[in-house]
């Protein structure tokens, strides 16, 4: 195999661990689809950065409930847009930029690299 098809299993088995843990969190291990997730008011916190180059994915947990965002897609991972969704407005060194209604916050994974919120 080559590292290529490595990194992409990898990613793969990340975003399903994902989904799962927030099927699970929810209370619905039997949906299979993550649907809304509705952000609720709570810590915000950047649990991980992973990927190569461009193609990177940030773990974020958002009130004790796990999401996954993709560099270029505002929405999380089987998120649906609405009023209190986080969306993603960029990704730069080991920070995350999240925005919700008109709202910045920038989560660092290393506090004295940038502002942690």
């Amino acid at each position: 195999m080559s590292v290529r098809e490595l990194m992409r299993l990898d990613t793969d088995l990340a975003l399903a661990q994902a989904r799962n843990r927030l099927r699970q969190q929810r209370g619905r291990p039997d949906q299979p689809e993550a649907g809304a997730m509705p952000a609720r008011h709570g810590n915000l916190k950047l649990v991980a950065l992973y990927g190569v180059g461009k193609k990177l994915l940030a773990e974020v947990a958002i009130g004790g409930q796990a999401h996954v965002y993709m560099r270029g897609q505002p929405l999380a991972v089987g998120a649906k847009a609405g009023p209190s969704t986080y969306l993603l407005r960029g990704m730069s060194g080991s920070c995350v930029h999240l925005e919700r209604g008109g709202e910045a916050h920038t989560l660092c994974l290393n506090p004295v690299l940038g502002t942690a919120e």
